[in-house]
């Protein structure tokens, strides 16, 4: 029995493990692969705060809700930036090397990203979160309280009662080496696992971000929210011959990257008074129609304003992962094209991480704390994750629910098979291209209702395999859960008939005033 079950070792997961093994708490953190290999370790631009003298919290919480599009939590995002200098320094103590400024090596090197009035980007050169990553793990490793799991896949959480007394008291994991089920019980439960970009056709997300966490949360009766707005990344990498998507920072346009078509014009400059600089949603959608228009499949950005010197000095890894594209950055412009990036959604929590289920806490992407509202501003997604993690671990102390007398039951034996696996990604991959074409960057109602059709039919997939008791296979278990979210996306993206931020739909061109944040179930019909 442990005191915190943490899933998922991205940062945020990483995070809540150290602040809560430094408050003496025994500490269980897994992870699905053989290695962290969340979203985290590839994040590139940085991690925002107010540390310039000019730069003021207020103006960091402006431009958060001028990102946001109205329907961010205000009071969560005064949490994040009022937290942001305190998080800064936490993550200095656990060993993160930010690049310091050239003129001042005692103070740090800020970048401008789009949506920003004032810089205020920490970074480590264009591998930020790498760096955060390989700190975290370091100081992890140092800990005594915390047992480190890897190769667990989460199969479902583990709750006792019912309503509003039901309570979370572990997880049962798969350990895919073996198939082997195994229930890790503890006074309280940390979802961490990230987001669900990986439901989307085209992604620079990681294979694990496959909306895992969202699906065990709602299956265990928590309540999602704002899950219709998918970030989409107007800049990642076109090129086609890599197998792995890559991401070209924001922190490149904020660096004077202008966005051009094929014919040199700079299409952004007729569409946002911040020309390339303007917030994501709205560059995503500026590049997708540039795209339509001209019957193009990507769009460029040109960095010649800037010398040889300073690019490779500020992206060393985009530089050279565009030059194992065969493109040169210093003399070409970068081919680029949407993806699916962020989820500003997810698992329903309160300002202290904790969800409806007691005993249940989430924090980072899968988390829904109303701080990103409609549209994510840049560089916010590392300082939440951060934040809302210690946040966590304080409220489980503050709470004293370690203090609980809870006696582990006995847990039956249990494995599941590793067959189908061509059947159940071929139709994860008919689940991704119907996301892609009806829930994508613009949408319509009658795109969104085919979807619905789409899931349908895949359902009775799921039924057929109901019926013949083969649902105990790790390929199944992953179907369902993308299946399970993407149902209960599109159901929402249904529901907001207007247009705001990352939820672009033909049908409500504009945005309805009296619209605010939705709420949806599992068990939710459209």
């Amino acid at each position: 029995m442990y005191d915190i079950l943490v899933l998922g070792a991205g940062i945020s997961g990483l995070s809540a493990a150290l602040h809560a093994a430094e408050k003496g708490f025994h500490v269980v953190i897994l992870t699905k692969g053989a290695k962290p290999d969340g979203s985290s370790n590839y994040a590139q631009g940085g991690i925002c705060s107010v540390t310039e003298k000019t730069d003021k919290f207020e103006f960091h919480v402006a431009d958060t809700l001028e990102a946001g599009a109205g329907l961010c939590k205000k009071d969560s995002v005064k949490i994040l930036v009022k937290n942001g200098p305190t998080t800064i320094k936490q993550l200095v103590k656990w060993g993160v090397q930010f690049t310091p400024s050239p003129e001042d090596k005692s103070q740090f090197d800020l970048h401008l990203e789009g949506g920003h009035s004032h810089h205020r980007i920490l970074h480590a050169a264009d591998l930020t979160g790498k760096e955060i990553m390989r700190a975290l793990l370091c100081e992890l490793h140092k800990q005594k309280n915390i047992d480190y799991l890897e190769n667990c896949y989460i199969k479902d959480l583990i709750c006792e009662g019912e309503g509003k007394n039901k309570r979370c008291v572990g997880a049962k994991i798969i350990h895919q080496k073996s198939g082997e089920v195994e229930s890790i019980y503890a006074k309280a439960t940390i979802l961490s696992t990230g987001g669900a970009g990986r439901i989307w056709q085209y992604t620079v997300c990681p294979p694990d971000s496959c909306g895992d966490g969202m699906a065990i949360a709602a299956r265990a009766g928590a309540a999602l929210q704002d899950i219709e707005f998918m970030q989409f990344h107007p800049t990642s990498l076109y090129a086609p011959k890599f197998k792995k998507p890559f991401l070209i920072s924001e922190a490149v346009r904020g660096f004077g990257g202008i966005l051009k078509n094929d014919k040199g014009e700079e299409f952004m400059n007729q569409v946002h008074p911040l020309h390339s600089l303007a917030p994501r949603d709205i560059v995503a959608r500026a590049i997708h129609s540039e795209m339509q228009r001209l019957g193009k499949d990507h769009m460029f950005i040109d960095l010649s304003g800037r010398t040889p010197k300073d690019i490779k000095s500020h992206f060393p890894h985009i530089y050279s992962k565009c030059m194992d594209a065969g493109i040169d950055i210093t003399k070409e412009w970068i081919p680029v094209v949407p993806a699916a990036h962020y989820m500003c959604g997810g698992v329903l929590v309160d300002t202290w991480s904790r969800t409806e289920i007691k005993g249940l806490y989430a924090c980072g992407e899968v988390a829904a704390t109303g701080v990103h509202g409609a549209n994510r501003l840049a560089s916010n997604s590392l300082l939440e994750s951060v934040v809302f993690a210690i946040r966590a671990v304080d409220d489980i102390e503050k709470s004293g629910i370690t203090k609980d007398k809870f006696t582990a039951p006995k847990s039956k034996k249990e494995t599941v098979s590793f067959a189908k696996a061509a059947y159940w990604r071929k139709r994860k991959k008919m689940l991704q291209d119907m996301m892609w074409t009806h829930c994508g960057i613009v949408r319509t109602v009658a795109g969104l209702n085919q979807g619905l059709k789409v899931i349908e039919s895949l359902e009775a997939d799921v039924a057929a395999a109901i019926k013949n008791k083969e649902t105990e296979n790790l390929h199944f278990l992953e179907f369902l859960n993308a299946l399970q979210v993407s149902k209960m996306i599109l159901i929402a993206a249904l529901r907001r008939k207007e247009s705001r931020g990352l939820h672009y739909i033909l049908d409500y061109p504009n945005q309805d005033p009296k619209t605010k944040h939705q709420s949806i179930y599992l068990s939710d019909k459209k």
